[in-house]
């Protein structure tokens, strides 16, 4: 019974989590140069949508699932560069 407890406590960290997370998303090479968005995933009906939008590989939604607060990855799409901060 506490193992199913135990499982159930990490599954809802998990969720909430996901529906917490906050990244701000610089865009420093290509179309739109400049330009930076805040995405919360708050308004996205799955994790991660925002970046599997715009082209993410999977080896980097990886990358992003993984981030903690406050981390800086950079991504390269192609004719687009990212980079991405966790802020929450």
């Amino acid at each position: 019974m506490k193992n199913l407890f135990q499982k159930f406590t990490q599954v809802m960290s998990e969720v909430l989590d996901f529906q917490a997370r906050i990244w701000v998303v610089n865009v420093y090479a290509g179309e739109h140069k400049g330009e930076s968005y805040v995405v919360n995933e708050d308004a996205f009906s799955e994790p991660l949508q925002w970046m599997k939008k715009k082209g993410y590989q999977e080896s980097m939604l990886n990358k992003v699932e993984a981030m903690k607060r406050s981390q800086i990855l950079e991504f390269d799409l192609g004719r687009v560069k990212h980079r991405l901060m966790r802020v929450k």
